[in-house]
């Protein structure tokens, strides 16, 4: 079934509810569920944001960096003289040689004695293991260290956060670090993250929890992180897909549209959506749901057993219409009767005027 007939189906089915809804009689008891929007148990994006700017720049360490094209490093050999063929048995006196290189667009760094050397994707200590081996042809123990003067690596974010683009890495970063510099997610994020690169395997896909990043941000700064502080590297690509959407219609406060960007409930879906007007509503609420034909299938709700904990309070799903009735006996109360006796009061006020 095509999503417009889908959609179809759900107009149709919305139309039949409320015809049903005028037939009932009696009006049902209020349930004590939540009146207000973002009453859930799940972090809320300003959450999320909020760990993000408290944990970046805290995690990553010079160590984590992987160095890349048009990186500057600068190369000191601690325990040389203008003569390289230095001897344990030599009196010269020892004179550190710095030498300052950039790594080609290839990946590749160019020196004396040693010649090209790929380097892409190393770390500083690495490399210092890599021309300590390379060396010790020329040097008697070579002692070498290798800083990064000037990073030139960029990573890609894209999806559902505040500014989207290429961001240059000015020293050692995390993913924490790069969201944060793109401004944090939006309210249609998801609740995931998704980082892809080149490794030396091929493709790689890692995925970061962001409500488990703003659930355990003191963890996170111990060091108990795993994934959450995955650093980033040359050519990463970091994607924040968007939230699939549920849908509310019917008697409450604020009906729509709404990112599924949290594990929502029934209950906390409508609080989302400003809670049931209590005015109106009937408790016999149903959930619109694709099926696996592609057509909707209904699941009907008694909203008031959710809430005296008589019945489970089902998971929403992407796509899922929630339609809370409105009840005629209500309806009949509060709208029109209640409008005839405004009207009333308000004729009788003129004519004792």
């Amino acid at each position: 079934m095509s999503d417009h007939s889908y959609y179809k189906v759900i107009a149709v089915f919305l139309l039949t509810i409320v015809v049903a809804a005028a037939c009932a009689t009696g009006p049902a008891p209020e349930p004590k569920i939540p009146s207000s929007q973002g009453q859930t148990n799940q972090p809320s994006v300003s959450e999320i944001n909020r760990a993000l700017a408290t944990l970046a720049g805290s995690t990553a360490t010079s160590g984590d960096y992987r160095i890349g094209p048009e990186d500057l490093l600068q190369i000191t050999l601690y325990n040389v003289t203008g003569d390289t063929t230095l001897t344990p048995s030599s009196d010269a006196r020892l004179t550190p040689r710095t030498t300052v290189v950039r790594v080609s667009q290839q990946g590749i760094l160019s020196l004396p004695l040693l010649g090209d050397m790929k380097v892409s994707g190393m770390t500083a200590a690495e490399v210092e293991n890599a021309l300590r081996k390379a060396y010790e042809k020329y040097i008697y123990n070579p002692q070498i260290g290798v800083f990064v003067t000037e990073y030139r690596q960029r990573v890609s974010v894209i999806g559902a956060v505040v500014k989207t683009g290429v961001f240059e890495l000015t020293g050692p970063k995390t993913v924490i670090d790069i969201l944060a510099m793109a401004g944090g997610v939006t309210e249609q994020a998801g609740t995931q993250v998704h980082i892809y690169r080149q490794g030396a395997n091929g493709r790689e896909s890692h995925v970061i929890d962001l409500q488990v990043l703003a659930s355990n941000a003191s963890l996170i700064t111990a060091g108990n992180a795993g994934v959450i502080t995955l650093p980033v590297q040359a050519g990463d690509v970091i994607n924040v897909p968007l939230a699939g959407m549920f849908f509310v219609d019917g008697a409450v406060k604020a009906p729509g549209s709404y990112p599924l960007g949290r594990r929502y409930s029934l209950s906390q879906a409508l609080a989302k959506a400003g809670g049931v007007d209590r005015d109106l509503y009937s408790s016999d609420v149903t959930i619109l749901r694709r099926g696996t034909s592609g057509g909707a299938e209904p699941i009907n709700i008694d909203l008031n057993k959710v809430v005296a904990g008589s019945s489970s309070d089902p998971q929403i799903e992407a796509d899922d219409v929630i339609v809370v009735p409105i009840h005629t006996g209500k309806y009949v109360y509060f709208k029109i009767f209640g409008q005839i006796i405004g009207w009333t009061s308000s004729v009788r006020g003129m004519a004792g005027s």
